[in-house]
């Protein structure tokens, strides 16, 4: 039964959580939204929104409400009463423990199901949108010549809001999201949310960020660890990545490992930290000469500060072990793979929201 039901959660709510290239999938629209205002010359509003202490607010009853609302057996919304109900919590004071008692809201961090159950909040947040949309309160950006209209990006609690210029909007945003936290208890901080404008006045701005409370933030900005709005032709653009590089190849750190050590090291930083930005932007050749001489020196080093000596040319190294290589990833290729991927996705019969966005903005 519940093998049945957990594919629901995914299949039918909005949120990108909890599918594999969901953050990846958020931040292409991001971008794609703030780069046609670009072009374009039309202004507009992002608002990125901050949730305070997300997983210990939420009202239990809400979530039963939504489930309810989403078409879940009454069965299976007993069982998830069940396993919120039958909780106990004690306080240490003074190295003391308090007499327990039964909590009246949250989501237990570290729960399996409670990334589900938090989804499941968030498409609350979802519908609100979609029904200020649809009643015209709320007008979004609207994206290439089909004019997919973008008013929400969400991933768990990392919210992004887009909206047109215009005073309604930001009063129509800030009833919502003060509705959504009387209905589900999840507190907005709006000292720690941001908004942005994309040519838009300041003075504008100034009525803005008063009206909801919060700060600005400029263009570029960061959203889920990568940047939107960037330019990722220009060096400075990659700065992040070539410095976590850095910091984990570094060349003292070489004199501590082995060969193999140092290896399986490069191996895996290359494959991880610049992964997110491979999968997005094509890095130009002086952004993968830098990266290939932070991997050649750190695999070469020896821990030594002076520059030493490659015993075998690095195309060679990225052959594969049955060539005579070593294994190591050729970032231009790692590159152009990952992006290659999109394609293969917008040529399949895969569906999505990105791919609506994509296809309205340069054709199918």
């Amino acid at each position: 039964m519940i093998k049945k039901v957990l594919p629901y959660v995914i299949v039918e709510s909005q949120s990108t959580f909890l599918k594999g290239r969901g953050i990846l999938d958020s931040v292409l629209m991001a971008n794609e939204v703030v780069e046609n205002l670009r072009r374009r010359g039309r202004s507009g509003l992002c608002l990125k929104v901050d949730f305070e202490k997300a997983y210990d607010s939420v009202r239990w009853e809400f979530l039963y409400d939504m489930l309810q609302r989403m078409g879940f057996h009454y069965r299976w919304i007993l069982w998830i009463r069940g396993c919120m109900e039958s909780v106990f919590v004690l306080v240490l004071v003074n190295g003391s423990p308090t007499e327990e008692f039964t909590p009246s809201r949250g989501l237990r961090q570290g729960d399996p199901l409670a990334p589900f159950l938090f989804l499941v909040v968030a498409e609350g947040l979802v519908r609100l949108v979609r029904e200020a949309v649809k009643g015209n309160l709320l007008t979004g950006l609207k994206v290439g010549r089909k004019e997919v209209v973008m008013s929400l990006l969400q991933f768990v609690d990392d919210t992004l809001f887009f909206c047109e210029d215009s005073f309604t909007n930001v009063v129509t945003l800030k009833a919502i999201l003060r509705g959504f936290e009387l209905a589900s208890s999840l507190k907005i901080n709006f000292h720690k949310s941001k908004l942005a404008g994309l040519n838009v006045l300041d003075k504008d701005i100034d009525c803005y960020t008063k009206t909801l409370n919060c700060s600005t933030m400029g263009t570029p900005f960061n959203y889920l660890g990568i940047e939107v709005g960037g330019n990722s032709r220009k060096e400075k653009f990659w700065e992040p990545v070539l410095n976590k590089l850095k910091s984990r190849l570094n060349v003292w750190k070489g004199r501590f490992l082995s060969m193999a050590g140092r290896i399986c090291l490069v191996k895996s930083v290359i494959t991880a930290v610049p992964l997110y930005y491979l999968s997005l932007f094509k890095a130009s050749k002086s952004v993968c000469k830098s990266i290939i001489s932070i991997q050649r020196r750190f695999l070469w080093g020896w821990g030594k500060d002076n520059k030493p000596i490659s015993w075998i040319s690095w195309k060679n190294l990225c052959k594969p072990r049955e060539e005579g290589g070593l294994g190591i990833r050729d970032i231009r290729k790692f590159n152009v793979a990952l992006l290659a991927k999109w394609k293969w996705r917008c040529i399949s019969n895969e569906k999505g929201r990105w791919k609506e966005c994509l296809e309205s903005k340069y054709g199918t």
